[in-house]
């Protein structure tokens, strides 16, 4: 497959837009426990072994229902003015007629209600948003994914294309492109247009 012309580009929250696991962390020091991220960092997605839950369960229910609101609607952006930039970047495109942009985010029960929230409050202009409970569904549709979850990363079909923002959690992580922000992508059109112009060569076209 060569990634050519116009595309369809998914962009995950967490960690690219939403500062998840900081808010998660003060949340979690609000009604459970202290947490020290300086002296244990986030540095794997499971999140149990850095947040002290009695069962995943019971950790999920907490992400989902019971603080889903704290968490997902109330965390801020990862960066100052990284809203602004992202909505900036969606005006171009569609002025260009150029690409198709959407939110892809894992979200359940009482987070989507709270993910609508937090992009409401920070003004964000996206018109496509897709929800998923699958890491490979981050896929579906999609020429290239945008993400910083590492087990989306891992689903990645041979076909696509994947940028990774850099987090503590993803480090092992590989992908196409890595960059240290969103802002690198949608503020820098030389490597964007770089980056959309790669060609995937699949084991198939090695053969042939």
């Amino acid at each position: 497959m060569v990634i050519l012309g116009n595309m369809k580009i998914a962009i995950s929250l967490n960690e690219v837009l939403r500062d998840f696991i900081g808010q998660f962390g003060y949340t979690y020091e609000k009604y459970i426990g202290e947490i020290d991220f300086k002296k244990n960092p986030v540095n794997s997605f499971d999140l149990e072994k850095h947040f002290k839950f009695n069962s995943i369960d019971e950790m999920n229910k907490f992400l989902y229902d019971e603080a889903a609101l704290e968490i997902f609607g109330h965390a801020d952006q990862i960066e100052d003015n990284i809203m602004n930039a992202f909505n900036m970047f969606l005006m171009d495109i569609k002025d260009d007629e150029e690409h198709e942009v959407e939110i892809v985010s894992r979200e359940a029960v009482k987070s989507i209600p709270s993910t609508f929230f937090f992009l409401s409050k920070l003004s964000c202009r996206i018109d496509k948003i897709r929800f998923v409970m699958d890491y490979e569904d981050y896929w579906d549709g999609v020429d290239v994914l945008i993400t910083a979850n590492p087990k989306a990363l891992e689903a990645k079909p041979k076909d696509k294309l994947a940028i990774k923002i850099k987090s503590t959690y993803n480090e092992s992580s590989s992908a196409d492109f890595e960059l240290d922000s969103l802002k690198d992508f949608i503020s820098d059109e030389t490597l964007r247009e770089k980056i959309l112009n790669t060609k995937i060569t699949t084991y198939e076209e090695i053969e042939d």
